[in-house]
C-alpha cells in the first residue's frame, strides 16, 4: 500500500494523547469495610472487572476511529501491477468543433469533457492533446483549460495520421488512444493503427436532446441585377418547435422582423424585401437554447457597381447604347482605329463589334484580357474573319472551322435550358417573328447553339463565359437588332460579368475573393474587425486584388477589406452548417476499439495507477463504524 498524502501518517504519533488520558483515568479503588456487606464483596470485584474492561474497549474503539480518519487523510491506494503512468504513452483527441456546443448531460459536451480531463488526469504523468486546430505534444492543465471552439471539422483521417506521429517505435511501453467527439454522421472512422499495438477509446459524447433551430443559409431571390431581396432558410432537428420569430439587423440596426412555423414542413424559408438596400454588416437572428452558433448568420451587401463595357466598332453601334443604359452598364464606344487602352483594360466586357481582324497591341491586350475573365462579345464583319481574330476566337475556345455563306437564314431555335435566358420566358414560345440573316458563317463546332437557324447551324454560341455571333448585325445584314429577343440576350450577357460578391463565406475553408480595386508600391490590404486584423494572402491583378482566406478568420462575424485606412469591401464569415447535424454514427466495438462512458473510465484501464478515490472512502466507513461501536459501549455495557 502506499499512499498520495504520506506526510499526514505523522499525525499517528498523536494517538498517544488519548492513550494518556485513559491511564491516568484508571485509578485504584480504597477498600472500606462496614458490617453486614459481606456478600456484597464478591459482586464489588465483579464490578470492578466490568469497568475496566470497558474503559479498554472504549480506548480500542477511539484508536482505531482516529487510524481509519488519518488513514483517509492521507489517501492509500495499491500501485499497478502494470506499467506506471510515466511509460504509458497517451494521446488524446478532443474534438472542438461547434457541434460540441450540444447540451449533454451533465452541460454543454466540449466543457464536460475538458472538466472530466482535468479531474482524472495523473499527476505524474504527461499526455499529447490533439484538437482540430492545434496539438500539444505535452500538454498542460492550463492547455486545457484554453481549448476553445474551432471552425475546423473534425477529420478522424487526419487525427490519426497526427497520433500516428507521436507514438514511438518503442515496444515495451503500452499506447493508449482517446478520442472524444459526438462523432457526427459525416465521419469516418479509419484503422491506421491496426498494425501497431495501440489500444482505441471511443468516447461517444451525444446531446441529450437532439432539438435544435439552426438558420440553414440565405441567398438572393431570383430577379432583376439590383434586386436586393433575401431570402433565409431555416430547418430543425429533434421535436417540431412550432413558431419561431427571425430578425434582420445592420449592426445594432434592426431591418425587418418576420416568424416562421415550422408546422407545415421543414425546412421553412423567408423573405425579406430590402430592395437596393445596402447592409454592410448584416446579420439574420433567432432564439434557440440549443446549439448557439447556428442561431446567427452573418452576411454583407455592398452597393451594385455599374458595369464596365467598351464596345470596339467598325460598324454602326446605336443598339448597343439602347441595350446598355445606366446605371447599370458604363458603356464605352470607340471606333477600331481610335482605341482608349485605358478604357479597354479596365473593362468587364469587350463588344468587337464587326471588327475584321485584329492589329499589332490592341490584339496583345485582347489576348491578355482573355486571360483575366473578361467578357467577350464578338460579331463578326460580313467580309470576313481576319488571322488576328481567328486567334482570339480560339484563345476563347471559340474553335472551329468557319465557312461565309451568302444565304438568307431565319433564326428559329432557342435553348430555352441555357442560363442566357433563365426568367425571361414564361412558356417555350413557338410563334414569333423569326430574325433573320443574309450574309453568315457555317461554324462548325462541338459547341451547342443557344440560338441556332432553321438548318440547325449555329448563330449564337457560347463556352467559358465568352459569346459569338456567326452572322453580322448590322440593319442591311439583319433584322435580329429589331428582334424584342435582341433585349434579353445582350442585357443578360452583360450582366454575366458581374461576379456580385458572396453574402457569406464559410470559415476553415479556402476562399478566394475579388476586391475591385487598384493599389500600387508597398500597399497591402488588411482584412479587420472590432477585434481582430489580419493580413490575408493576396494577388495583385491590373485592376483588381484576389485575396485568399483559408485559417482566418477564425470567429464568425462581419469583416471590412481596409486599403491603407479607407474600407474598401465588406465581408462575412459563418461556420458550416453541417455541425448543426445532431445525427451521429454508432461506434462499432471490436478487438481494436473499446467504447467507454466517461473520461475516469480511460484513465482506470491498465497502466495508469490505482490511486484515486478508492481505498480512502473504505477507511471513511471504518471510522463511522467504529464511533457507532462506541456510542453501543458506552450505553449498554455497565
Amino acid at each position: 500500500m502506499q499512499f498520495h498524502n504520506p506526510e499526514v501518517l505523522f499525525a499517528l504519533f498523536l494517538l498517544i494523547i488519548p492513550v494518556l488520558v485513559h491511564l491516568f483515568q484508571l485509578r485504584k479503588f480504597r477498600k472500606e469495610y462496614f458490617t453486614n456487606v459481606k456478600f456484597l464483596k464478591r459482586l464489588t470485584r465483579q464490578t470492578r472487572k466490568s469497568s475496566r474492561l470497558k474503559k479498554w474497549l472504549v480506548l480500542t474503539t477511539r484508536l482505531l476511529m482516529l487510524t481509519c480518519i488519518i488513514f483517509a487523510f492521507a489517501r492509500p491506494y495499491f500501485p499497478s501491477e502494470n506499467k506506471v503512468a510515466n511509460s504509458v504513452e497517451t494521446v488524446i483527441y478532443v474534438d472542438n468543433s461547434y457541434s460540441m456546443q450540444a447540451t449533454g448531460k451533465r452541460g454543454r459536451i466540449l466543457e464536460r469533457s475538458v472538466q472530466e480531463i482535468l479531474e482524472s488526469l495523473p499527476e505524474d504523468g504527461t499526455v499529447t492533446l490533439i484538437t482540430n486546430n492545434d496539438e500539444f505534444p505535452e500538454a498542460t492543465r492550463q492547455d486545457l483549460q484554453q481549448i476553445e471552439y474551432s471552425s475546423t471539422p473534425a477529420d478522424l483521417q487526419m487525427v490519426f495520421f497526427k497520433a500516428n506521429n507521436y507514438f514511438s517505435t518503442d515496444t515495451s511501453s503500452a499506447k493508449k488512444f482517446l478520442l472524444i467527439s459526438d462523432f457526427q454522421n459525416n465521419i469516418t472512422v479509419p484503422s491506421v493503427f491496426d498494425e501497431q499495438e495501440v489500444e482505441i477509446y471511443f468516447l461517444p459524447q451525444r446531446a441529450q436532446r437532439p432539438d435544435n433551430i439552426s438558420i440553414d443559409t440565405i441567398y438572393r431571390s431570383s430577379g432583376p441585377v439590383d434586386s436586393n431581396n433575401l431570402k433565409v432558410q431555416l430547418r430543425y432537428s429533434g421535436n417540431n418547435p412550432g413558431n419561431t420569430a427571425v430578425s434582420i439587423y445592420n449592426a445594432e440596426e434592426l431591418l425587418g422582423k418576420s416568424s416562421v412555423d415550422f408546422a407545415d414542413e421543414n425546412p421553412q424559408e423567408l423573405e425579406f424585401p430590402l430592395q437596393n438596400e445596402v447592409v454592410p454588416e448584416g446579420r439574420i437572428q433567432i432564439e434557440d437554447n440549443s446549439l448557439q452558433f447556428d442561431n446567427i448568420l452573418y452576411f454583407s451587401m455592398g452597393e451594385t457597381q455599374s458595369i464596365k463595357i467598351t464596345s470596339i466598332n467598325s460598324a454602326d453601334d446605336e443598339f448597343l447604347k439602347r441595350l446598355f443604359p445606366a446605371p447599370e452598364f458604363e458603356l464605352i464606344s470607340m471606333p477600331d482605329r481610335e482605341i482608349d487602352y485605358n478604357a479597354v483594360t479596365s473593362s468587364q466586357v469587350v463588344i468587337l463589334n464587326e471588327v475584321e481582324d485584329l492589329q499589332g497591341s490592341l490584339a496583345v491586350t485582347l489576348s491578355s484580357l482573355a486571360r483575366d475573365e473578361v467578357v467577350f462579345i464578338i460579331i463578326p464583319s460580313p467580309v470576313g474573319i481576319g488571322p488576328g481574330l481567328d486567334g482570339l476566337l480560339k484563345e476563347l475556345g471559340i474553335s472551329g472551322s468557319t465557312k461565309r455563306q451568302e444565304q438568307e437564314k431565319f433564326v428559329t431555335g432557342i435553348s430555352f435550358q441555357h442560363p442566357l435566358y433563365n426568367n425571361v420566358f414564361e412558356e417555350q414560345v413557338r410563334n414569333f417573328e423569326y430574325p433573320k440573316v443574309q450574309v453568315s458563317y457555317n461554324f462548325e463546332s462541338n459547341l451547342a447553339p443557344i440560338l441556332r437557324f432553321e438548318d440547325n447551324s449555329s448563330f449564337l454560341i457560347e463556352t467559358e463565359g465568352n459569346y459569338f455571333f456567326t452572322a453580322a448585325l448590322n440593319s442591311t445584314n439583319s433584322s435580329f437588332t429589331q428582334s424584342p429577343l435582341i433585349v434579353p440576350t445582350f442585357y443578360n450577357m452583360g450582366i454575366s460579368a458581374l461576379q456580385p460578391s458572396k453574402l457569406y463565406y464559410l470559415l476553415g475553408e479556402s476562399n478566394y475573393i475579388e476586391v475591385p480595386v487598384t493599389i500600387s508600391g508597398d500597399r497591402i490590404l488588411q482584412i479587420s474587425s472590432s477585434t481582430t486584423t489580419f493580413i490575408p494572402r493576396q494577388s495583385i491583378s491590373l485592376n483588381k486584388v484576389e485575396i485568399i482566406t483559408e485559417e482566418l478568420p477564425e470567429e464568425p462575424g462581419n469583416y471590412s477589406v481596409i486599403n491603407g485606412q479607407e474600407p474598401v469591401m465588406n465581408l462575412s464569415y459563418n461556420v458550416n452548417r453541417n455541425e448543426s447535424r445532431l445525427d451521429y454514427v454508432e461506434i462499432p466495438e471490436n478487438e481494436n476499439i473499446k467504447v467507454l462512458e466517461d473520461v475516469p473510465a480511460f484513465f482506470s484501464t491498465s497502466g495508469f495507477k490505482k490511486e484515486i478515490d478508492t481505498l480512502w472512502k473504505w477507511f471513511v466507513t471504518f471510522a463511522v463504524l467504529f464511533l457507532v461501536i462506541e456510542t453501543l459501549l458506552l450505553k449498554y455495557i455497565k
